[in-house]
């Protein structure tokens, strides 16, 4: 029995789905009309990640009634269900290409809209955009023509002249999977080291920084095919014509992962971490950022030292303005502009 049954993989799927494109239309919103800022670049290659995991999300719908569902062919399957899975594994080996370097470029371009003041930072930011759109169209291509221009060759029922005449798929995938989970990490650190020289109270950079890393739930799943991938493509499980043995015979590693599966989680997730920094101020205007600064200070207060007291401040609240709703002095405070940009990390929390 399939740990990967249709009736959980697609509803798996469409709620994943449905909840990225929810997030994209409420981040537009709060472009167009909350904030009443341009759309940029960031926003438009989001539209476009989303466009394209949704018609993954068809495709793999398709997959799990009429293929396979992303498990390996075998013997027992018959010749139109092993065509129909070879050619939905070829096409989303495609496609996901620009989907996953869409994903990435639309957090970096926000990066640019918001982060504008270190040179050095700007200086890094351009060399990862310009790496994520090389990467990108580097495996769409290599992914494309691995059988040259005989593209009928990747799904045919009989892959022995597959084996014969194209390159090797099963390292193809293993190096966008290893190369995906750097850029990942290269994408998500790159904030966090310019939130740390904000001049803004310390829980509003925790604040800010864990936003950010929320993309660590997408870089799991990553992980997690990374793993069955390395496992997988010295037993040739990845290679043309592999047949799947009996279920006695599959180490356990390779029954109980399925990387299609797992490839649709990280994109999914991808999706939802691209959305949640530009929708600070939404999150903000709903009162999201008060409850995390209570959080933050009932942590804080748990394992801080009860040895000293507070600093009171000389002057009134209604002069000062920095007391908060307790009446407490904050001693992690930095004084920080009264008016800060609408667009910067701390609006976001």
């Amino acid at each position: 029995m399939s740990l990967y049954p249709s009736s959980v993989t697609i509803p798996v799927y469409v709620i994943f789905t449905a909840v990225g494109i929810l997030l994209t239309a409420l981040r537009f919103w709060t472009r167009a009309v909350l904030t009443r800022q341009h759309l940029g670049a960031d926003d438009w290659f989001i539209a476009g990640g989303v466009s394209i995991v949704v018609a993954c999300t068809a495709i793999q719908c398709l997959n799990a009634l009429h293929g396979t569902g992303g498990e390996a062919v075998s013997t027992d399957d018959a010749v139109e269900r092993a065509v129909t899975a070879h050619k939905i594994n070829f096409t989303m080996v495609v496609i996901e290409k620009p989907a996953f370097g869409a994903i990435k470029l639309s957090l970096l371009f926000f990066y640019r809209r918001i982060f504008t003041v270190r040179r050095s930072f700007r200086i890094a930011n351009n060399v990862l955009i310009v790496i994520i759109i090389l990467w990108t169209v580097a495996f769409v291509l290599s992914d494309l023509f691995i059988c040259g221009t005989k593209l009928s060759l990747s799904f045919k029922a009989n892959q022995k002249l597959a084996a014969a005449h194209c390159g090797d798929k099963g390292l193809m995938l293993l190096l966008f999977a290893i190369t995906s989970f750097l850029t990942d990490v290269s994408v998500l650190i790159v904030p966090l080291f310019h939130i740390r020289g904000l001049q803004m109270p310390k829980q509003k950079k925790w604040a800010a920084g864990f936003i950010f890393l929320l993309g660590l739930i997408s870089t799991i799943a990553c992980i997690l095919r990374m793993i069955f991938l390395c496992i997988a493509y010295p037993m040739g499980r990845m290679s043309w014509g592999y047949e799947a043995k009996p279920k006695d015979k599959t180490p356990l590693v390779l029954q109980v992962f399925n990387p299609t599966f797992w490839v649709m989680i990280e994109m999914c997730l991808g999706t939802w971490a691209a959305n949640l920094p530009p929708l600070g101020p939404l999150l903000h205007s709903i009162g999201i950022r008060v409850c995390l600064s209570r959080a933050y200070r009932k942590f804080s207060s748990a394992y801080s030292s009860r040895n000293h007291d507070l600093e009171k401040p000389t002057a009134p609240e209604a002069a000062t303005g920095i007391l908060n709703r307790e009446n407490e002095w904050p001693n992690s405070y930095v004084p920080v502009s009264t008016h800060p940009e609408p667009t910067g990390p701390e609006d976001m929390v």
